[in-house]
Parts: C-alpha cells; structure tokens; sequence
C-alpha cells in the first residue's frame, strides 16, 4: 500500500512560510514606529523580540520542533497485518460483484437487442 510520504516536510514547509509572511507587517510596523519615534524604540524592539522568543519557546515551538525531528510521537500508528487480510479480502468481493455487474449487463443488452423484454407502456 503506497502512502504519501511529502506530507508532513509539506506541511512544515507551509508552517513556515505563513509564519514568514505573517512577520512581515510585524517588521514593516516595528520599522515605521522606529522611523518616526528614532532611539526610543529600542524597548519596543526588545518587547517584540521577547513576545515572539515566548511564543517559540512555548507550546506552539515546542510542537514544531517536534514536527520538525519527528522523534516518532507524531508518527502515524502502525497497522496491523489483518487489516491488510481484510483488505485484500474486500478488494476481492469487489473484483467479483464487479464481474457480476458485467455479466448483468451484457444479459441485458442481449436481450434488449433480440427483442425478449417488452419495452415500457406496451402490454405483452
């Protein structure tokens, strides 16, 4: 059974690259504000500087970095071998019903064809 192995390095990668561009206006306001106010907003770049190392150093960074190592928490369960025997049983019942279905219609085209089946609102 084939899987999806770009999933999770895609997902980071997005992570990422919201994270970038939701800095963007954070930087572009903190360059405003030291473009007009000059040297005193030196604390204001230290009080940002500290919100967004908190913000890392919290739950969310934590869950990154995690994302990030794959130290095997956020790895996907293993599924177990009779899942796939029923799996593989299933396929099979469907392989069947769909030979089924085909016998059917041909039936019934053949018996269209030679005129066997009266045709709807006539009486036979």
């Amino acid at each position: 059974m084939a899987r999806d192995n770009a999933g999770p390095d895609h997902n980071v990668g997005l992570i990422f690259l919201a994270m970038a561009i939701a800095a963007i206006p954070v930087f572009g306001a903190l360059a405003m504000v030291t473009r007009s106010i000059g040297a005193a907003s030196i604390p204001i770049w230290a009080i940002a500087s500290w919100g967004g190392m908190m913000i890392f150093r919290g739950p969310i960074g934590q869950a990154l970095g995690r994302r990030i190592s794959r130290d095997g928490q956020d790895a996907p369960p293993e599924v177990p071998q009779e899942l796939y025997a029923e799996l593989d049983e299933l396929r099979a019942r469907v392989g069947e019903l769909e030979e089924r279905v085909d016998f059917s219609e041909r039936l019934l085209a053949q018996q269209k064809g030679s005129g066997a089946l009266p045709a709807e609102g006539r009486e036979a």
